[in-house]
């Protein structure tokens, strides 16, 4: 499973990861997953954090964090960590993962989208076109999900 949120975007994520933690206590396997997680700063705003790092310590999730206001570093939103972990991304995705979105309409759903369709096209060597209907294919399947507010923007 493949998790894409920022600031209260994370709320589900957090519902999700509990409950694979509960499952892995009873020694039940649980699948990979990657954790999107993006906020201001991580003094500020990092919500949960050392729950967040105890679920990667216990191989529950691989968290991947954005900071976009985090003083001395560059602006950093989810769309540019799952391109910079686009290799990981892709193969969790052809191994069958879900990927869930939960967040800005506006802003960060579009940027996740886009982020997606280059992973794609950087592996498949694909066009605009195709990544488009890649992603609209992981979305008539259940695989591309998205809990998305605020003023929607333009949508697959």
């Amino acid at each position: 499973m493949i998790m894409v949120g920022a600031g209260t975007g994370m709320a589900p994520f957090r519902g999700f990861l509990q409950e694979r933690a509960a499952l892995a206590k009873k020694g039940v396997p649980v699948g990979k997953s990657m954790l999107f997680y993006g906020c201001r700063n991580s003094a500020n705003d990092f919500l949960y954090a050392d729950e967040l790092k105890a679920f990667q310590a216990a191989g529950i999730t691989e968290l991947q964090m954005a900071f976009s206001r985090e003083p001395g570093q560059p602006r950093t939103f989810v769309q540019h960590v799952i391109e910079r972990e686009g290799d990981q991304v892709w193969d969790l995705i052809e191994a069958g993962a879900v990927i869930y979105v939960c967040g800005n309409a506006n802003t960060m759903a579009p940027g996740v989208r886009a982020a997606l369709m280059d992973v794609y096209r950087a592996k498949t060597n694909g066009s605009d076109s195709s990544a488009e209907e890649w992603l609209a294919r992981l979305r008539e399947d259940d695989r591309y999900l998205e809990d998305i507010w605020g003023e929607m923007a333009s949508a697959l």
